[in-house]
């Protein structure tokens, strides 16, 4: 008796295993969480994420609240997950893939560049994602494997006033095309953690 096929992965899975990069730009930051548009790198959009928090954890927690961000693709199937726990140390974030933990990214506690480790599911290092000293203008957060070679980069673009004007963000990210796809979406889940931790307002 034949197998029976798995279930087909989400769109946006499929479409991400065939990227080098992406972009992402906040499409609104207000009491009812974060959303935010994955976008490929001709400017089709991929995913769409949104944050799943209440207007009392805004405003009591912050960019330091815990969240739940869901990310689905453009047939709103649910591609990947994020939940960031509250924690008194440094920050941790698990990305679930389908329903699947994936990855875990640690905050590193560090004096002067800010530093995220991106885990495999068994908490064993598969990349570190380090900032840069300043975080004004263009911001490179190099994305290196483990031979401390720069694989990638996520960029926080400044545009314009965008401080005093605007409360958008815009990154554009770049990682191997090989790479595994789950630890793309943890590469993203990444920049969705540097935007909370350092440009949220």
């Amino acid at each position: 008796m034949a197998e029976r096929p798995g279930p087909e992965p989400p769109l946006g899975l499929s479409q991400l295993s065939d990227l080098d990069g992406v972009s992402i730009r906040q499409k609104i930051n207000d009491f009812t969480g974060n959303k935010y548009v994955v976008l490929s790198p001709t400017g089709d959009v991929v995913m769409y994420a949104r944050e799943d928090t209440g207007a009392i954890g805004q405003i009591l927690g912050g960019h330091s609240r815990p969240f739940h961000i869901d990310i689905f693709d453009t047939q709103d199937r649910k591609v990947f997950n994020l939940r960031r726990p509250y924690t008194f140390g440094p920050d941790k974030m698990e990305v679930f893939v389908c329903g699947q933990l994936a990855s875990v990214v640690r905050q590193e506690m560090t004096f002067l560049k800010p530093v995220l480790n991106i885990n495999d599911a068994g908490d064993k290092a598969v990349l570190r994602v380090k900032g840069p000293v300043s975080m004004t203008g263009v911001c490179d957060f190099d994305v290196l494997n483990l031979d401390k070679k720069k694989v990638g980069v996520i960029s926080k673009r400044w545009c314009g006033l965008r401080d005093l004007n605007s409360n958008d963000d815009f990154f554009q990210i770049r990682f191997p095309a090989q790479l595994d796809v789950k630890y793309k979406t943890a590469v993203i889940g990444t920049c969705f953690l540097i935007d909370f931790l350092y440009y949220e307002n």
